[in-house]
C-alpha cells in the first residue's frame, strides 16, 4: 500500500534467513545508505532474523542470492522528482533498480510489505513490479499553531509519510494561535507569539535533513493577511484595525445568546474559530516586515515551493478602516478579494526575488493573479477544475480533511481527477495531486498521530496508485496490515488508546470501554466543537473517551458487512454473528455502569451506552421475529433505535445549560451501526400508517392542509452526521380518504438539480426526486411483480409511472391517473443558490392501485429520494427501508390504513 502501478506474480517465494544481505552499486548516495540501513533493521524488527550487516555503505561484492540495490543517480528533491524503480523477486534473489536514489527508497518500502510468514519462516512471494507515481505531489499537511507539537512528534510522522511513499511535508507554522518558527531578524514574532513554543532554526534544519534522507520535501506554511492575530501582537502597528475585538458570550433569561462585544491589546487566540485580525495591505511597513521576514525563512527552507495561506480572511477589519477604504478607492480597487490580490502580487514579486513559488489556498484564486501562483483547493473539486482550464498548477485537499474524521472510505473515494473530468491532456497534468489536512484544534501530542493514520496511507494509495485501484474492501484489508506495520516507526495511534482508558478507568478493567470503541466514532465535521469556545488551547481535557476513538470502528464495519450481506445477498450464516455483536452490546452497558460508579470520569460515556444498549436489545427482538408484530411495536422500537444516533446536547439544548456546563454534553462520539439497525427492524417489520382524513386535500404541493400531520422521516445513513439530517432526508406523511391516498414530503436537498428532459432523454436518472413504489396484492417479494407500480416525481414536476413487468422490460407503456405538484424552494442547477429542497404533494386513486381502502387495510410499499451522494458523486435512490434501489426494491413496507383520528406532529420530529 499503495498499490504498484503493475505487478506481475509467481508461483514460488524467497526466503529470508540469517544470510540475507543488502548491497548497492551504482550512485551509492547517503541518502541511500541509510535508507538501506534502516531497511535492515526493520527487516530484523518484523521478522526477529539477526542478519549480519550493520551499517550499509555499498559498492561492495554482491551477494549471489542477497538484494542487490541498482541506482544511476542521486535524486533532486523537487516537483517531479523520479520515483519510479523496477524490483524483481526470484526464489534465489532480488534485484531493485532504479534511476534516482530516490526511487529506490520508494522500492525498499515495497519490498518491505510483501514480507510474509509460513510454516517454513519469513518470505517474499516471487515477483516482477514496475512502479511508479500517477501524482508528483502527495503530502500531508501538519497545522503545528492550534496546538504545538514536539520536534519527535513531527519527525515519527514524517517517517510514517515515506513508509507509504508520501513525498510533501507542509508544515504550516503560523495562524492567530501562534507562530512556531525563530526569527532571528524579527525575535519578537516569536518571543511574544508562541508562549514559548516554537522550533528554533537549528531544529527547522534538522527536520529538513530528516525528511530529506525519506525523499521528502519541506513546503512551510506563513498564513497571510488573515489567520494575523499572532502577527499583530508582535507587531501591532500592521493590523487593519488597533484593537483585537473580543465577544464574551452570555446567555440571556431565555437562553439565547447575547454577545459582549469589547476591544483589547491584540493577544494570541486561544479559541478555537476564523478571526478577524489582518494585515494592513495599504501600510508599507506591512510589505517591510513580511519581505524581510520571509527572506529569512526562503534561506531557511530550500524547497522552491512557499505557502501563504491566504484563506478565510474576511475583511471585515478592512470594511471597518476608512483609511483602508479610502485606499481602494484611490486605486480603484473593486472588492476586498482584489485588495487580497494586490497584497498577494506584491508578496508574490518578494518570494520569486527569493526564487520561491506561492501555494495558497483557493481564496487567493481572483482575476489577475499570475498563472505561476499553485492554488490548494479546500473548498471543492469544481474550484480546482476550473483553475486548471485557467492555467494554474493545483492540488486537492477537499475530500482529505483528514480532521474531520471521515472513515476511510470517505477520503479513498475523493480523486484530484475524478472518472467523469472534463479537463484537456495538458489541463489534466497542471493537477499536481493532493495533500491530507491535519489541522490541531482538537489534539494534543499522544492522539495526533490516531488523527493522521492510518486513513492517511488510503490518500497516499489514491495519489500514488493508477486511477482504477478503488476497491473499498481491499482497501480495508490491506490498511489493518499497514496499520500495525507503522507502529515501527514510532508512531502511538495504537498504543494511545488503552493507556488512556487506563488513565480513565483508575487502573480498573478496561474490556468494557474496548467493547464500546469498537462501535463507536467521535462526531464528525466540527460538531463536537460546533461552539468554538468549549475547547480552548490550554484549558479543554483531550484526554477523553471520545480522543479514543478512530473514525473506522472495528465491529461497526464488520457489523454493516454483514448486515448487508444477511439482507442483500440472503446469506443467511451472517445471522449468528450480527445476533452475537447485537448480545455483546446490550449486556456491555452493565460493565460499563460498574465501571462509571469507579471512575466518575467516564459518567459523559454513560448516555452513549446505555442508547447502545436498548438499541440492540430491540434490534435482537427484530431480529428473532416470526410474525409481523403491531405497528405500534415497531413504531416503539423504531423511536428507540433511533435515538441511539447521537449521544450529545441538541442546539436547543446548548442554549438551556450554562457556559461553564457545556463540556459535559455527553460522549460527542455517535454509533455508525444505527442505520444498519434500521434497516433490520425495517425489513423484519417496516410498516407505514396513513391516516384517515375527513379534510379536502389540495394538491398543490404547498402542504398547508399537512401542519398537524404525523411527519415521520427516512435518510440515506451514509449523511447522517451529528445528530442533525443533512441533505439527503425526506420527510413525509400519509392520509387517505374513500378515494385517494395522500403523500406529503418535505425534502432537505441542498443541491437540488432537475434537468427537465423527457422519459427517456440525456440524464434524467439525475433528477432530484422522489419515488413511490407499491405491492398492491402484497407478495412481499423481493422481485416485480405484474401488479406493481413505481412512480417518480422530479423536482422539475414531471411525473413517470410504470407497472410491472412486459417480458423483460418494465412496462413504460403503462400511463398512471396520479395528481402530483412539487414545491421547490431553492433554484436549480446553480452552484452558487442557496437550495432548502423541495415539497411533493401526490394523490393516488385506490383504483389505479386496485386496492379497496377500508381499516387494518394492507398493502406493499416503500419510499425513496433521489440525490447525488456526496461521497461518490453519483445520483442514486435512498429508500425507506435504507436499501438502494432503482425500480426493483428489495423490500416493501406495509402500509396500513388507520381510521384513527390523525395524531399531533411529534416535537421530536418537528
Amino acid at each position: 500500500m499503495p498499490v504498484p502501478a503493475k505487478v506481475t506474480l509467481a508461483n514460488s517465494h524467497y526466503s529470508i534467513n540469517k544470510d540475507f544481505t543488502v548491497e548497492l552499486q551504482g550512485s551509492s548516495t547517503i541518502r541511500l545508505q541509510k535508507a538501506a540501513t534502516r531497511f535492515v533493521a526493520r527487516l530484523r524488527g518484523r521478522t526477529g532474523i539477526s542478519f549480519s550487516q550493520d551499517f550499509i555503505k555499498g559498492n561492495g561484492m554482491p551477494s549471489p542470492n542477497g538484494l542487490l540495490v541498482k541506482v544511476e543517480k542521486e535524486g533532486t528533491l523537487a516537483l517531479n522528482m523520479d520515483e519510479s524503480y523496477t524490483l524483481q523477486v526470484t526464489d534465489e534473489k532480488i534485484l531493485l533498480e532504479a534511476s534516482t536514489d530516490i526511487g529506490a527508497l520508494r522500492g525498499l518500502e515495497t519490498l518491505l510489505q510483501l514480507v510474509e510468514v509460513g510454516k517454513e519462516g519469513f518470505y517474499l512471494p516471487t515477483a516482477k513490479i514496475e512502479d511508479q507515481p500517477r501524482f508528483p505531489w502527495r503530502g500531508l499537511m501538519l497545522d503545528v499553531s492550534r496546538h504545538f507539537l514536539p520536534l519527535e512528534v513531527v519527525k515519527r510522522n514524517i517517517a510514517a509519510m515515506a513508509a507509504v511513499k508520501m513525498n510533501v511535508f507542509h508544515w504550516h507554522l503560523t495562524d492567530d494561535h501562534g507562530i512556531r518558527v525563530e526569527s532571528k531578524v524579527y525575535p519578537q514574532l516569536h518571543e511574544k507569539a508562541s508562549d514559548g513554543m516554537y522550533y528554533t532554526q537549528e531544529q527547522i534544519k534538522e527536520v529538513i535533513a530528516f525528511a530529506a534522507e525519506r525523499g521528502i520535501r519541506v513546503v512551510p506554511e506563513f498564513d497571510l493577511p488573515g489567520h494575523a492575530t499572532a502577527w499583530c501582537v508582535a507587531f501591532p502597528e500592521l493590523a487593519s484595525a488597533p484593537y483585537q475585538y473580543m465577544a464574551d458570550a452570555i446567555l440571556d433569561e431565555k437562553g439565547m445568546m447575547d454577545l459582549n462585544v469589547k476591544t483589547a491589546p491584540y493577544h494570541i487566540e486561544r479559541n478555537a474559530g476564523i478571526f478577524d485580525a489582518t494585515l494592513d495591505p495599504t501600510n508599507e511597513k506591512t510589505y517591510e516586515v513580511v519581505g524581510n521576514f520571509l527572506n529569512e525563512m526562503a534561506a531557511l527552507f530550500p524547497d522552491v515551493y512557499m505557502h501563504i495561506g491566504g484563506d478565510e480572511n474576511e475583511g471585515k477589519q478592512w470594511d471597518a478602516n476608512p483609511e483602508i477604504q479610502a485606499f481602494m478607492k484611490e486605486h480603484n480597487i473593486a472588492d476586498n478579494h482584489m485588495l487580497q490580490n494586490h497584497f498577494n502580487k506584491r508578496v508574490l514579486k518578494m518570494m520569486e526575488a527569493n526564487g520561491k513559488r506561492m501555494v495558497g489556498w483557493d481564496e487567493i484564486l481572483v482575476d489577475g493573479l499570475p498563472k505561476n501562483a499553485v492554488i490548494q483547493s479546500w473548498r471543492g473539486k469544481e474550484s480546482l477544475a476550473q483553475a486548471a482550464k485557467d492555467g494554474y498548477q493545483v492540488m486537492l485537499s477537499n475530500g482529505y480533511y483528514i480532521d474531520l474524521m471521515h472513515p476511510a472510505e470517505h477520503h479513498y473515494l475523493q480523486d484530484p481527477l475524478p472518472d467523469n473530468h472534463d479537463l484537456t491532456e495538458q489541463q489534466a497534468k497542471n493537477v499536481l495531486g493532493g495533500e491530507a489536512t491535519m489541522w490541531s484544534e482538537l489534539v494534543t501530542p499522544e492522539t495526533v498521530d490516531s488523527r493522521i493514520w492510518p486513513r492517511t496511507a488510503a490518500i497516499a494509495e489514491r495519489l500514488w496508485s493508477p486511477a482504477e485501484v478503488k476497491d473499498v474492501e481491499d482497501m480495508y484489508r490491506r490498511l489493518s496490515v499497514i496499520n500495525w506495520q507503522l507502529e515501527e516507526l514510532g508512531l502511538q495511534h495504537l498504543t494511545y488508546q488503552e493507556k488512556l482508558f487506563r488513565n480513565l478507568a483508575r487502573g480498573y478493567d478496561i474490556e468494557p470501554l474496548k467493547v464500546l470503541a469498537r462501535v463507536a466514532v467521535p462526531l464528525r465535521f466540527y460538531n463536537r466543537n460546533s461552539m468554538g469556545w468549549m475547547y480552548t488551547t490550554y484549558g479543554s481535557s483531550y484526554r477523553q473517551f471520545v480522543d479514543a476513538l478512530g473514525p473506522d470502528a472495528r465491529d461497526a464495519r464488520d457489523f454493516n458487512e454483514w448486515v448487508e450481506a444477511y439482507l442483500d445477498g440472503g446469506d443467511l450464516s451472517k445471522e449468528q454473528a450480527i445476533a452475537d455483536l447485537l448480545a455483546q452490546w446490550q449486556g456491555n452497558h452493565i460493565a460499563i455502569q460498574q465501571l462509571i460508579n469507579k471512575s466518575p470520569a467516564l459518567e459523559d460515556i454513560e448516555n452513549l451506552s446505555y442508547r447502545l444498549s436498548e438499541a440492540a436489545r430491540v434490534t435482537l427482538e427484530a431480529l428473532q421475529l416470526q410474525e409481523q408484530p403491531s405497528y405500534e411495536w415497531y413504531r416503539e422500537r423504531l423511536d428507540i433505535i433511533d435515538q441511539a444516533r447521537f449521544d450529545g446536547p441538541t442546539t436547543k439544548e446548548f442554549l438551556k445549560v450554562e457556559k461553564q456546563s457545556l463540556a459535559k454534553g455527553g460522549s460527542r462520539a455517535t454509533l455508525p451501526v444505527v442505520t444498519a439497525m434500521e434497516r433490520i427492524l425495517k425489513v423484519k417489520a417496516g410498516q407505514l400508517m396513513a391516516y384517515r382524513t375527513r379534510k379536502d386535500i389540495t394538491v398543490d404541493g404547498v402542504l398547508e392542509e399537512w401542519k398537524e400531520a404525523d411527519w415521520q422521516v427516512f435518510t440515506n445513513g451514509a449523511q447522517y452526521t451529528g445528530g442533525w439530517y443533512k441533505a439527503d432526508s425526506a420527510w413525509y406523511a400519509l392520509r387517505w380518504d374513500k378515494q385517494h391516498l395522500y403523500l406529503a414530503f418535505k425534502v432537505k436537498d441542498s443541491d437540488v438539480t432537475a434537468v427537465q428532459q423527457e422519459r427517456d432523454g440525456a440524464k434524467l436518472w439525475e433528477d432530484d426526486g422522489i419515488e413511490v413504489l407499491f405491492d398492491p396484492l402484497h407478495h412481499r417479494s423481493a422481485e416485480w411483480q405484474e401488479d406493481d407500480i413505481a412512480y417518480h416525481v422530479s423536482a422539475a414536476n414531471i411525473i413517470m409511472d410504470e407497472k410491472g413487468m412486459k417480458g423483460e422490460q418494465y412496462d413504460a407503456s403503462w400511463t398512471g391517473n396520479a395528481i402530483t405538484a412539487v414545491k421547490v424552494k431553492g433554484t436549480l442547477n446553480e452552484e452558487k443558490s442557496a437550495d432548502w429542497g423541495y415539497t411533493v404533494e401526490m394523490a393516488v386513486s385506490w383504483d389505479e392501485l386496485g386496492v379497496k381502502p377500508k381499516k387494518d387495510t394492507a398493502l406493499g410499499m416503500t419510499l425513496c429520494v433521489n440525490d447525488k451522494n456526496s461521497v461518490t458523486e453519483t445520483y442514486e435512490y435512498f429508500d425507506y427501508m435504507h436499501l438502494k434501489v432503482f425500480h426493483a426494491p428489495h423490500r416493501f413496507a406495509t402500509l396500513r390504513l388507520s381510521t384513527a383520528s390523525e395524531e399531533k406532529t411529534d416535537q421530536k420530529t418537528q
